[in-house]
């Protein structure tokens, strides 16, 4: 198996739940589009834009321009399920030698790190095919089940929808989020059927078929659970919004800034601030903004990449570099 791994990154489709005319993946969290955050983790595991293809839809025109140069585009024209999609890429990745990422572009909590994990595991065990799982001790999302033998390797992943009331109680679900050896797999794609509730064609089928083959296939479990979570609705965007203010936060706090009444904060991505500078109530900082030492901002102040020497002192300002 090859050292090289190339990823398709699967963008097309629309924005119906969110109810917009921006595509669902260019979204904003905290002025970054959600799939930035999978491009940068992407990026953080060494894949140079020319080793990612994104799958696009009728969105082309507005993927292509939010992205920029350098990156592969393939066409999905029809909206038939995931497998259907990753096949859409046929002429970009059928023929590569190596390690194949598959991920949906509407997750932004996929990390640079668990990627490095997932291909670590999946090197280390010479899969054929090697995903993340996710576990959830509360409310199963309506996620792909992992159905695991009496050894408890992975024996497929059913659906939802497809799912009988045993199997949805199962707590280990899917977050489409696949490594391939792609000579093996990419040429079984073809054999996913369509024969379920929804008749699209659904990659986790390639699962069944691999175990059936007697091939490789094995099952990492995330850290956390997040990384199983699109974005597909106004209330995940707004979810994802504060999981990242809070993260930006911490960061914030554990490098010697305070933050006071912090659910009043809000902080984009790309922003420094330097150590023991104060932030007050009802601010915000947008990004780009670069704050100094010993800085007190706010309260009521708005920044937008904005440049705060060491000492200054913003409140009730709006500011934008």
């Amino acid at each position: 198996m090859a050292d090289r791994i190339k990823a398709v990154v699967l963008a097309a489709g629309k924005s119906t739940r969110m109810k917009s005319d921006i595509s669902k993946v260019l979204h904003p969290i905290l002025g970054k589009e959600i799939i930035r955050y999978l491009l940068d983790s992407l990026a953080g595991c060494g894949l140079k834009a020319e080793d990612i293809v994104v799958v696009v839809g009728e969105n082309q025109p507005e993927i292509e321009k939010a992205l920029g140069g350098g990156f592969v585009y393939a066409r999905q024209h029809e909206p038939l399920g995931t497998a259907h999609a990753l096949l859409s890429a046929s002429a970009q990745v059928a023929g590569h030698e190596g390690g194949l990422l598959v991920l949906v572009g509407d997750n932004p909590y996929v990390t640079a790190a668990e990627l490095r994990r997932l291909i670590d595991n999946h090197r280390q065990h010479q899969a054929s095919c090697t995903f993340i799982s996710a576990v959830f001790a509360g409310d199963i999302p309506p996620f792909g089940r992992i159905v695991r033998d009496g050894q408890a390797r992975v024996e497929r992943i059913v659906e939802e929808k497809d799912a009988s009331p045993e199997e949805r109680r199962i707590r280990e679900v899917n977050a489409s989020i696949y490594l391939f050896d792609n000579p093996v797999v990419f040429p079984l794609l073809s054999s996913i059927g369509n024969g379920n509730a929804k008749k699209e064609y659904y990659l986790t089928d390639i699962i069944a078929i691999l175990r059936r083959r007697g091939l490789g296939v094995e099952a990492v479990q995330a850290g956390d659970s997040d990384i199983a979570i699109g974005i597909n609705d106004r209330h995940d965007l707004q979810l994802a919004q504060a999981k990242f203010n809070r993260r930006h936060q911490q960061q914030l706090l554990e490098n010697g800034v305070t933050i006071l009444q912090p659910e009043t904060v809000t902080i984009e991505h790309d922003v420094q601030v330097g150590r023991d500078s104060v932030i007050y109530p009802c601010t915000y900082l947008g990004a780009g903004t670069r704050i100094g030492c010993h800085c007190s901002i706010g309260p009521f102040a708005c920044l937008m990449n904005a440049r705060v020497p060491d000492g200054g002192k913003r409140e009730f300002v709006k500011e934008q570099g």
